[in-house]
This record gives structure tokens, sequence and C-alpha cells, in this order.
């Protein structure tokens, strides 16, 4: 994997609702992290919140989770702890509540099974006196049986946000019905030497929507968990990420794991992250954070009255047709002569992908009905950025020669450094110096692309130093 070596795209931040996208650019303005990176925390939290609540039937007549599965592939120092702590605060807050809730719980169950075995005792105490005296023992027995339907249910926490994520601890916090959990993680050598991407059967399993789901324990116990839903969402440094495909690419390629991700690599923005004030003001988070919590209340609602139906999501009948359009599209670029022929298993969960995505999309932006043709457009262009990504990371065929892949982040550098403060003229062992592309070698052949397109052209002063001028037609473009 060296997707340093391909070019990308901007992420389609205009394909968000306006309370989703304004949030976005304002946690990307205010912290300067990887535009990528922000948007799939903010999606990370709308699947967490909602896939507990939603289902959504795609026009193929499947009745499919809202969750997904992120990886975010990042270097250190890009601020994810910083981005996830902000945007995620509604879940922590959340989950400490619940906390709080199943403490009382806790204190309540304690009373409540103290009166019950204390009851218990008796009632067993008078079962063998009659049993001794030879009197009948029918109406005790009777009472007996409605004593034991009233034993007190142990109080079980239910919280969203999860850490340890080994085979165990997946199937416990799952165990149960209709179980909603997320195994996030800022730093992905938690999930990753966990163990959870040992067990990829439970985790496509659990991605798919599986009914049930079980795992077998010593003296003949058995943890089952029905209907779970499962976000999975972590970031990891690119070696860490290089280290995991070699041991066990193969395998998770091959089960189809890798296939049902979301996945980016976005380009850093350490050194351009220039602060212009340092009390920035938020006003957008708090309206995304406001329905986040609004959705995060309705699922704790639902867990107080023990319910566990979700409410199913349907495509509008405009949509439908557009699914068809693009359900025949993938398939066309899948031919060994098509754009996709080597991502077929991303392709293949692609549009299932986008489904998810237009669900997440209507809840967060407070639609009723059907899911319109307009949501449905707002994911494909979503997924279409992935789809992209995939490819830029995981397949061969899609690699750039080093010069093109480098002269992305030099024309970055150039304008953020330089160009947007009116700076047309810089010398270029500043650029060498200062600049993302070293050694002078592949800074030369970056430049020798970038004068081919027009952007900037060379010169040579009087002590033979030179000279990097910048074309403001074409960075104002």
């Amino acid at each position: 994997m060296n997707p340093t070596l391909t070019l990308q795209e901007p992420y389609p931040l205009h394909a968000f609702h306006v309370v989703i996208k304004e949030a976005v650019e304002e946690v990307i303005r205010h912290v300067q992290a990887p535009d990528a990176l922000v948007a799939m925390e903010f999606l990370t939290n709308m699947s967490v919140s909602a896939q507990g609540l939603y289902d959504v039937r795609l026009p193929t007549g499947q009745i499919r989770p809202l969750s997904l599965n992120l990886l975010t592939v990042a270097d250190s120092g890009e601020r994810k702890t910083g981005v996830h702590n902000l945007v995620a605060e509604p879940l922590y807050e959340f989950d400490r509540a619940r906390t709080r809730k199943h403490e009382a719980d806790r204190a309540q169950y304690e009373h409540e099974i103290s009166v019950w075995e204390h009851i218990d005792k008796g009632l067993r105490r008078r079962l063998t006196k009659l049993t001794v005296d030879g009197k009948p023992t029918d109406e005790l027995c009777h009472q007996m049986a409605e004593h034991a339907a009233s034993k007190p249910v142990k109080p079980r926490l239910r919280r969203s946000m999860r850490q340890s994520a080994s085979e165990r601890a997946v199937m416990e916090a799952l165990e149960g019905d209709g179980e909603s959990v997320a195994f996030v993680s800022d730093e992905g050598d938690v999930i990753i030497q966990g163990g959870a991407l040992d067990q990829l059967g439970v985790l496509n399993k659990a991605w798919d929507g599986a009914q049930m789901l079980t795992m077998d324990r010593s003296h003949g116990v058995s943890i089952v968990a029905r209907n779970p839903r499962v976000t999975l969402s972590y970031q990891v440094q690119p070696a860490v990420l290089n280290d995991l495909l070699r041991r066990r690419g193969d395998v998770m390629r091959g089960s189809g794991h890798c296939a049902r991700y979301l996945v980016a690599y976005p380009p850093s923005t350490q050194g351009t992250r220039i602060k212009y004030r340092l009390d920035g003001e938020f006003y957008h988070l708090p309206k995304f954070h406001k329905r986040l919590r609004e959705v995060l209340d309705d699922w704790g609602r639902r867990l107080d009255a023990g319910a566990t139906e979700r409410t199913i999501l349907e495509f509008a009948e405009d949509a439908v047709r557009r699914w068809v359009g693009l359900a025949n599209e993938l398939e066309s670029s899948l031919g060994p002569d098509g754009p996709q022929h080597d991502i077929k298993d991303h392709i293949s969960k692609a549009l299932e992908i986008t489904g998810r995505i237009a669900a997440l999309l209507h809840v967060f932006s407070r639609q009723e009905g059907a899911i319109s043709v307009d949501t449905l457009g707002r994911a494909v262009d979503i997924v279409a950025w992935h789809i992209g990504e995939f490819k830029r990371i995981f397949s061969p065929d899609h690699a750039v020669p080093q010069e093109q892949a480098d002269a992305q982040p030099l024309a970055r550098h150039l304008w953020t450094r330089y160009g947007r403060w009116n700076r047309w003229i810089v010398p270029k062992n500043g650029v060498l110096r200062n600049g993302p592309v070293r050694p002078v070698s592949r800074l030369d052949a970056a430049l020798d692309c970038l004068i081919a397109d027009g952007a900037v052209w060379i010169t040579v002063g009087p002590k033979r130093e030179r000279y990097i001028h910048l074309n403001p037609a074409y960075f104002a473009a």
C-alpha cells in the first residue's frame, strides 16, 4: 500500500445536508485536521447513534443495518484524538448517563433481590414442612411458581462506546436482543491488537445484520446475540496498516472484510495549520450535537422501555429508479477493461453502503417519509469518493508516477504558505527546506510537473539562486 503515490480529490463536503456540512466545515476550520478525517468522524457518530433505532429496506427488498465500518489512515500529529473527542462528546455523555442509571438500577436490584430471596427461602421452608407433615402442597407450589416468575432481573449496563475488541468482548457486548455498540478508537492499535480482526467472520456477520450470532464457551455455555448492530471505526498510522495488510491482507480481502469499509488516507495538513485566533467559538457543531442528542435520547427511551424493534426506512419511487441505474453502472464497471475491475470486492458492497449512508443523512436532516432521490444522490457522491480512496489505497493499477504524486502536496504548500498571502515569487531553497517534497531530485521532478501544468515557472537570480514564480491565474482557479 502506497497511497501517497496517487492523487486525491477533496472530500465531497457539499454532499452533506446543511446541519452536518456546516458542523464539519467548522471543525475543519478550528482544528485544521484533514477534511476526510473530520467527515468520517461525523459519519461514525451518525452510525453509532442511529443504528439501534433504524434499519433500511434497500430497493432489492433486503433489510439492512445503518451500521458503518470506517478506516482512516493518518500520520501521528494529525489531531485524530482532538477531532474524536470534540465530535463524539454527546456519545460519551450518553454513556456516562447510562452508567449512572445502571448504578441506580443496580442498587434497586440488590434491594429487590434480597427481599425476593428472603421470601423464596420462606416458601421453601414451608414446602419442606408440608412435605414432612404429609399435607397438600399444590397451593404452595403455585405460589412458588408465581414467585419464581417475579424474580428481579439483574440490570445490564447498556452503553455504546467500547474499547476492548476481542471476540469475547464483542460477543459479550452484543449478548441479548437488539444490542447496539461501537468499537471506536483514534488509535487503531487498540482494535487491531485487541484481536477483533482475528474474528472477521463475527464482524462480517454483524455488518450484514445477522439475526443471530453465537459463541460457545466452556461447560456448554453459549453467548447468543440476536439482531445486534455494530459500528467499527478506527484510525491508524500508515506503518500500522501496512504491517496489518502484510500479515493479514489476503485474508481480510479474501473474506470480504475490507470490502465493507469506507476508507481514506487524506493528505496531511501539518505545516499549513496557521492560527489566526486561539478562542474560536463553535456555532454550527452545537446544532449537530443537538440532533445527535435527540437520536440518542430516542435510543435511551427505547432501552428503558425494553423495545428492540427498529423503524424501517424505505426509498421513494424515484430513488428506487435511480438505484437501478446505479446498479447497472457499477455492474458495467466490473468487466476486464472496466474502471473498477481491480476492486470488485468493494464494488459489490458499495451500493449497500450507499443505501446506509442515505438513511443516515435522512435521519440527521430530520426528513419525513421515504428517502428521497436527492438524499440518495448525496450518498452516491460520498461513496464515490470513498471508492476512489479504496482504489487509491488497495489497487496497484491505480498508482501514478512519483513526480505527479509529489506535485499535488507541493502545489498545496505553495498556495497555503505563499500564494494565499500574495507572495508569488519564493526561493526554491526555502521550499526545499520547509516544503513537503524532498530530496531535491524529487522536488525538481515535481516542479517540472507543475511547470507543464502552467502553475509555476523558474527563474535564476544574480547569484545563480533559483526562484519559483507562482501563476496567480492557476492558483486562483
